[in-house]
């Protein structure tokens, strides 16, 4: 399935899962377009109902379903969907495939099936036992075990790893109904810098540009926090700020959440697509929240021809890309002199947009 993109992919296997499930009790499964979209939302297939419309549209192109039909992403019609005759004819095939020890239920052996060509292509049969009866353990545990984290709930279930939960695809653990998602929450551990009475609010994105931001004496007036990238900003702890406990100088009589709540809120990080998605994945939670003026002199050096090429030797390698952006400049390498002049103050919002449309619609919703 390499040539789906990742949306398609991940709808092709819940349509094979719940394809499964009907099969040997009821026959074939059809589904209706309309409300097949909002269900791939509402279970977080997909993240927004045109990316579901999209994933459809581009599983019938590759012939993995047929409409009644042709959908098209900017059409909403409401037609008949079912799996394509070899898609259902493979299926049928591969249901021999699961070894029955696993005792593993129809849709269930589906996802699985897909997980021995990817993830567990090298697991003896012994520990795809363990880890199918831990799977079966944890969902009997629930809804209990939803009180402990991921982590936990993983070393306690499955086979002695913390990481197993989270590293497994999602439409497997799905499959045994379970849901990643609703365990608690750890405590996050959060670098901040601030004074007293902090003008404004930084979020910077990797540490050494939290450090010389701290040198560079930004943190008499603003309060600075470092997001570690992704650490912060999809480790849901900005939906739960009350978890979060601020580390650092200044920071023992202010609350993330109250920090959240200052007038002037700014975001910088390297000036990469990844860097914008940050971005937009923190104002996802944090409505109010402006790049920082201190994309301004970095955006100049790009526009310039400056910067990088996003590859393997920049780091950069496993971008997803951006329309026509091959480039990037790590915010590293601002001076500064750079830092104490524009650092609190907000990029202009017409180039904000400029830059935040190369990602596309789906990243900035």
């Amino acid at each position: 399935m390499s040539y789906l993109s990742e949306c398609a992919e991940a709808v092709q296997i819940y349509l094979e899962g719940d394809w499964a499930k009907h099969y040997r009790k009821r026959g074939a499964k059809r589904w209706r377009s309309v409300s097949l979209v909002k269900r791939l939302k509402r279970e977080g297939i997909c993240t927004t109902e045109l990316d579901g419309w999209e994933a459809l549209s581009e599983l019938a192109r590759a012939g993995v379903i047929e409409t009644t039909q042709p959908i098209a992403a900017n059409q909403c019609l409401n037609v008949h969907v079912s799996l394509s005759e070899a898609e259902r004819h493979r299926l049928e095939a591969e249901f021999s495939d699961v070894d029955d020890a696993l005792q593993l239920q129809a849709g269930q052996a589906v996802v699985w099936r897909h997980a021995l060509d990817g993830v567990l292509y090298d697991w003896s049969l012994d520990d795809q036992y363990r880890l199918a009866q831990g799977l079966r353990e944890l969902a009997g545990a629930l809804p209990q075990a939803y009180a402990m984290s991921a982590f936990e709930a993983s070393a306690r279930y499955l086979l002695g790893s913390s990481k197993l939960l989270t590293a497994l695809p999602r439409e497997l653990v799905r499959a045994f109904a379970i849901d990643v998602a609703a365990f608690r929450g750890p405590v996050a551990w959060v670098l901040a810098a601030m004074p007293s009475e902090p003008e404004g609010l930084l979020v910077i994105e990797n540490p050494q540009s939290f450090d010389q931001a701290c040198r560079a004496g930004l943190s008499e007036r603003l309060a600075l926090v470092c997001s570690f990238g992704y650490g912060l900003s999809l480790s849901e702890v900005l939906k739960a700020p009350e978890r979060v406990r601020l580390i650092g100088e200044g920071t023992a009589s202010r609350t993330l959440s109250e920090l959240l709540g200052s007038p002037n809120k700014t975001f910088w990080g390297d000036l990469d697509p990844e860097g914008l998605r940050i971005y937009c994945r923190l104002r996802q939670t944090v409505p109010a929240l402006r790049l920082s003026a201190l994309y301004g002199p970095m955006i100049a050096v790009l526009e310039s021809g400056g910067g990088h090429p996003l590859h393997g030797l920049t780091g950069k390698a496993d971008q997803r890309p951006a329309r026509g952006w091959s480039r990037g400049l790590d915010q590293e390498m601002l001076d500064d002199a750079s830092l104490t002049a524009l650092a609190g103050q907000a990029l202009d919002e017409a180039i904000q947009q400029r830059w935040l449309a190369y990602l596309g619609s789906t990243d900035v919703e």
